[in-house]
């Protein structure tokens, strides 16, 4: 495969670079910048892998330069029940996204309706007749004087404390738990500016080639897709390699080790020629990855040495128990937590020395 990937021309090798750069670039975005439960999350019902929210897909969006356009496709609107048998609404969108450019680059239909369940139906409470408010309990006690086990109006839920017997129609009566929602007037909106929203975010993950790690939302409803993969988890997605054309991976991973280089002796205040000695004589372009880490190690154990004051042996297990912690940890984080570990481990070292007892008379007074 590594062959056949490598006879590729250089345009082909440059789409191939320009797709493994599209997804690192949104893999960083979403472990650094998007938010568990504010730009996506899981929703009861609806499987393990998360739902990207508006905002993320905003973000998104914003990230890779999308411009939208929204079409109505459908909008059914039976105020009176006379078409459906009751009140139905029903709206359809098509999203389209647009490159920089304006070239589109992905579309998707979204749509919302009212006999969705959390639009058609309601949770009912019992509300007392008297105040009106929905805090009707059924009392744990029986009435002293008739036993009782009737209803009162909480107070605590912002009731009045009325009470009625047990048996009294103007409670019993009273349907509860899920009912038709004789309201869903009032929901009119929001169906609408649902089906808008899914319609966006589907186009997003479409664009963005993120369906690896979300869900297109489908409310409370329990299917997500019929054939929908595995997630890949958003905090542990790894880099994709660049494929080498011509002269472009020396050159970057040149680049690369030389940026290295610098941050790493811009703390330990290394001279280029004690790098180059350390590296034996090999120049950044020289330097592979391997041998890239060994210099590292190298130059920081030698400022454990003489900065913390630490043996190499100590400053080499410290290293390596912090890269066994955080395989992928990067060099600014290494050098912190390599300094960190370097001073608890010379405050272990160095014994508390007990202060000499102070006496008067041969007594002591401490």
């Amino acid at each position: 495969m590594t062959n056949a990937i490598m006879q590729l021309p250089d345009r082909g090798i440059q789409q191939v670079n320009g797709a493994i750069d599209h997804y690192n670039t949104l893999v960083l975005f979403m472990q650094h910048s998007l938010r568990d439960g504010l730009d996506y999350g899981k929703i009861q019902g609806c499987g393990d892998k998360p739902i990207l929210f508006k905002p993320g897909a905003e973000k998104i969006a914003t990230l890779f330069g999308l411009r939208e356009s929204l079409e109505r496709l459908e909008a059914i609107k039976d105020w009176t029940g006379n078409d459906f048998g009751e009140p139905f609404f029903n709206f359809e969108y098509k999203c389209t996204l647009k490159n920089r450019e304006g070239h589109i680059v992905a579309e998707c239909v979204g749509s919302c309706n009212s006999w969705e369940e959390k639009y058609r139906y309601r949770t009912a409470q019992r509300v007392c007749p008297q105040c009106g408010a929905a805090a009707i309990k059924r009392s744990q006690y029986e009435d002293r004087q008739t036993g009782d086990k009737g209803w009162y109006c909480h107070s605590k839920s912002g009731g009045c404390n009325a009470k009625f017997r047990s048996d009294d129609p103007q409670i019993t009566s009273q349907q509860q738990g899920k009912v038709p929602n004789e309201r869903i007037f009032d929901q009119v909106n929001t169906i609408d500016k649902m089906s808008q929203k899914r319609a966006f975010v589907g186009s997003v993950i479409l664009a963005a080639n993120a369906s690896n790690f979300f869900a297109v939302e489908h409310s409370e409803i329990q299917t997500i897709d019929a054939d929908w993969e595995p997630q890949e988890d958003i905090g542990n997605a790894a880099h994709l390699e660049r494929v080498p054309g011509g002269g472009e991976a020396a050159r970057d991973q040149g680049q690369l080790n030389r940026d290295r280089i610098q941050l790493i002796i811009g703390r330990t205040e290394h001279t280029l020629a004690q790098v180059k000695q350390m590296a034996d004589g090999k120049t950044a372009d020289q330097l592979n990855d391997e041998e890239m880490q060994s210099l590292i190690d190298q130059l920081l154990i030698d400022w454990g040495r003489k900065r913390h004051h630490v043996s190499v042996q100590i400053a080499r297990n410290l290293l390596d128990e912090i890269r066994s912690e955080q395989p992928r940890i990067t060099d600014n984080n290494l050098i912190l937590r390599f300094a960190q570990r370097c001073s608890e481990a010379l405050s272990e070292q160095v014994p508390t020395q007990r202060k000499a007892a102070t006496t008067v008379g041969g007594v002591s007074i401490d």
